[in-house]
């Protein structure tokens, strides 16, 4: 009877860190762009007295 053997588990390869890093900074800038924008828009409807 022939021994069976197990494959060895391959290991994933680990990203690189520029690309993590340029990742957060497309999300970053994605977040920016949707936050700033509404930010302003609160400050101006509240300096209009929209609010109250």
């Amino acid at each position: 009877m022939a021994k069976t053997t197990k494959p060895k588990p391959t290991k994933q390869a680990a990203q690189p860190m520029g690309a993590i890093r340029k990742g957060l900074t497309i999300k970053l800038q994605i977040a920016a762009g949707v936050f700033v924008p509404m930010l302003a828009l609160g400050l101006w409807l509240n300096s209009k007295g929209f609010f109250g």
